[in-house]
């Protein structure tokens, strides 16, 4: 009988061995299970957090392989967007299932995939002879209308904590004295700003029928170098003869989302605790309330994203002649 001891205790521990043996193997799968959930979750986690930070960049270039500085380029249908640097570069945060818009005025607007930006190519307009209408100006009389002397600048317009703010205008409607002096010589406005060497551009639109921005008039950059601190900017538009239609005309102060242009700032905020980042891009243009009903938002492409914008007026002086 004891002869049968060893060979059950053999049996025993062989079973038990077995048991031990499928027991680690359950451990092991369930681990590898747990590590193969978290390999997933972390997978999807990266390309969530890639598709958040994901970064297009490109160069924008004409038909001659030369850089075209300040174009304007957003997401197709959305208000996410920002300007191309003097060398034609830029960086634009959107993943790539989303289609880019390309403008500058004197070329042909152009929309790709973001999969295509690394070389965009934009082409001149073709210039429609038909609707040229050249009419020589007199000259011999001048007005200013506007003038904001003497007033308090009290108020203005800016794009902090406005990153999709692109264009602020102001509406000129025709009157008596627009009529007999159509001729738009110079503007004049104020401007502050935390920065040196910053760039305004400024657009002037047609109006339509019913007061907003139809189209550019002046189908070129016009470029304001901003100074530092609280200045007064003279722009003088004499060579582009742009007359003022019978609709109005709407003028323009463009941000160019450029690193020139942008300020980085401090600030803290109840909701969260230490001190948080914020950026704008510079310049503030001045003004003053309460106005007229005279101020617009509008798209990159000039379109109206509201049709009025309260009783602040930019201070906006504009020197007329015959």
């Amino acid at each position: 009988m004891l002869n049968h001891i060893p060979a059950l205790v053999s049996r025993f521990t062989f079973f038990d061995q077995k048991s031990k043996s499928s027991n680690n193997n359950e451990i092991r799968a369930k681990k590898q299970t747990k590590g193969m959930k978290r390999i997933v979750l972390l997978t999807f986690l990266i390309f969530s957090v890639n598709l958040i930070f994901a970064q297009v960049k490109g160069v924008v270039v004409d038909e001659n392989n030369k850089p075209i500085p300040y174009v304007n380029i957003w997401v197709e249908n959305e208000n996410i967007g920002t300007t191309s640097e003097e060398d034609g570069t830029f960086t634009l945060p959107v993943s790539e299932t989303k289609k880019i818009c390309f403008s500058a005025l004197g070329y042909e607007t152009k929309i790709v995939s973001a999969t295509m930006v690394k070389s965009v190519v934009l082409y001149p307009k073709a210039l429609e002879l038909n609707e040229v209408v050249i009419e020589k100006r007199k000259g011999t009389r001048e007005i200013v209308i506007g003038d904001f002397s003497g007033i308090k600048l009290n108020s203005g317009v800016t794009n902090t904590g406005q990153d999709n703010v692109h264009v602020w205008a102001k509406k000129i409607e025709t009157s008596a004295i627009a009529k007999a002096h159509p001729f738009v010589q110079s503007i004049a406005f104020v401007t502050h700003s935390r920065l040196k060497n910053v760039l305004l551009r400024i657009r002037i639109f047609k109006e339509n029928n019913n007061g907003l921005p139809l189209e550019d008039i002046v189908e070129e950059d016009i470029l304001v170098p901003i100074k530092k601190g609280q200045k007064i900017n003279q722009v003088d538009l004499t060579k582009y003869n742009i007359k003022i239609p019978e609709e109005g005309l709407v003028i323009g102060f463009e941000y160019l989302k450029l690193e020139q242009n942008k300020f980085e700032y401090t600030f803290t905020s109840k909701d969260k605790k230490g001190t948080q980042k914020g950026y704008r891009y510079e310049p503030s243009i001045k003004g003053f309330f309460p106005g007229g009903e005279t101020l617009l938002i509008l798209n990159r492409d000039g379109s109206p994203r509201s049709k009025g914008y309260g009783n602040v007026e930019i201070a906006l002086k504009i020197k007329l002649s015959n």
